[in-house]
């Protein structure tokens, strides 16, 4: 393991994801600015059936381009990388394409109730932007493992960029002949999207007159088959528990004796207020989960058994101590956080309740990632596909009992499930 390039890196990408993470936080309160509360209910539904689709269309690839090319650097084979590289960012195209027309279909069926007023044709905006998304999902996988980590959050920055930017000037300008800000907010993520791919065009050719020519790679497609299908089966399976889940708790919440106006307003409170500033500190440890990947496949292939048990236990420990100290000002100044961010007090309850999912969701981040690096990648998707059907079935059950105590029953205890397995059997696969 290259430590100087590897902290090196953490930082850069650290950096980018706070300005990154910053700028979504700030797009959040605007967005919950200028939507009511029901609206910005409406908005998040939309949301989680696009967080569906993209996770389909960009989580599997990524992975998969990021293990092969660091496997195929380790042995030095880097005629291979290259022929990787350009078959990866085929597929990614083509299967973003694919997911992209499945999503424009599913806006058809999509219960009239909770996606009227723009919601439905918003899904259909989103759904084209996903070939743009799977191809620069497969260019930031490969830079990634490349270790040019400044390319890949040039990309990032530009796509956030690009998103409020466009936003800001639908609402301007589209809003005023009766265009719902929801579509607004859309057409955002759908051009930002497609800037984004263009720069990723950019440095790929780039690349390409600077590495090594390429060489046929025999086998790939049977070598990638066993870490996309997991890869991309737990996160499309996790996803559309997740939307079903997203889509349940406004129904149970109206169960439990809330109007549909208010169980959305709750909705959109927790989901689009709480739940970002939950996660926001979170700039520190995602980074580290994508670039352990690399590493710990690169220390597997060459079979260092002793660096990758010392790489995971320091991870394990530095995550635990960040992540507990994160949590704190969730727990004892929740109020000063939402004055300072302009949102409605009325989120302060829901940061100090929502604050325990801060380690057990940033330690489920780092070692689900260590878990992709050392290919365990069926067993990841085994235990997010346990973790999501529980949340289902006590979306289920508990929402209409609790009411609101319900839904944070399930953010807390679904997370503390799926960081229990995992851990599990991480500390299993390193045999501590």
């Amino acid at each position: 393991m290259k430590k100087k390039l590897f902290l090196k890196n953490i930082m850069i990408l650290s950096a980018s994801s706070l300005i990154i993470k910053s700028m979504g936080m700030f797009f959040a309160v605007k967005i919950a600015c200028v939507m009511s509360g029901e609206m910005l209910g409406r908005y998040r539904l939309v949301m989680s059936i696009y967080a569906f689709f993209l996770l389909m269309c960009t989580s599997g690839i990524s992975v998969t381009i990021t293990r092969l090319t660091g496997e195929m650097s380790a042995k030095e084979e880097y005629g291979k990388v290259s022929y990787i590289r350009d078959r990866i960012l085929l597929y990614g195209l083509l299967s973003g394409t694919i997911i992209g027309v499945l999503m424009i279909l599913s806006s058809f069926i999509l219960p009239g109730e909770f996606f009227s007023g723009g919601a439905a044709a918003s899904v259909r905006i989103l759904g084209a932007s996903l070939p743009f998304a799977g191809f620069s999902a497969a260019v930031r996988g490969y830079f990634t493992a490349k270790r040019k980590i400044i390319r890949s959050a040039g990309e990032q920055i530009l796509e956030q960029s690009a998103e409020i930017l466009i936003f800001f000037a639908s609402i301007k300008y589209l809003s005023s002949i009766g265009i719902s800000p929801i579509f607004c907010a859309a057409v955002g993520t759908a051009l930002a999207e497609f800037l984004s791919s263009l720069y990723c065009v950019i440095i790929w050719l780039y690349d390409k007159k600077h590495t090594a020519l390429s060489e046929r790679a025999e086998n790939i497609i049977k070598a990638a088959l066993p870490i996309y299908i997991p890869c991309t089966a737990s996160a499309g399976i996790r996803s559309a528990l997740s939307a079903l889940e997203n889509n349940l708790i406004p129904t149970g919440l109206m169960l439990s004796g809330a109007m549909r106006e208010e169980a959305l307003t709750q909705y959109g409170i927790i989901s689009g207020m709480a739940i970002p500033c939950v996660l926001f500190p979170s700039v520190f440890i995602v980074p580290f989960s994508q670039l352990i990947v690399t590493e710990l496949a690169q220390e597997r292939t060459l079979t260092h058994k002793k660096n990758i048990r010392r790489i995971a236990l320091r991870s394990l420990r530095v995550t635990i101590i960040y992540s507990l100290v994160m949590m704190l000002p969730f727990l004892f100044t929740p109020g000063i956080i939402t004055k300072l961010l302009g949102f409605s007090s009325d989120a302060d309850f829901y940061l100090r309740v929502l604050a325990p999912l801060i380690p057990l969701s940033y330690l489920d981040s780092a070692v689900d990632g260590m878990l992709k690096g050392l290919d365990c990648q069926k067993s990841y998707f085994h235990i997010n596909i346990i973790e999501s059907v529980l949340r289902v079935i006590m979306a289920l059950t508990l929402i209409p009992l609790l009411g609101i105590k319900g839904v944070i029953a399930i953010f807390i205890f679904g997370e503390l499930i799926n960081v229990t397995l995992s851990l599990w059997k991480l500390l299993n696969v390193i045999k501590l």
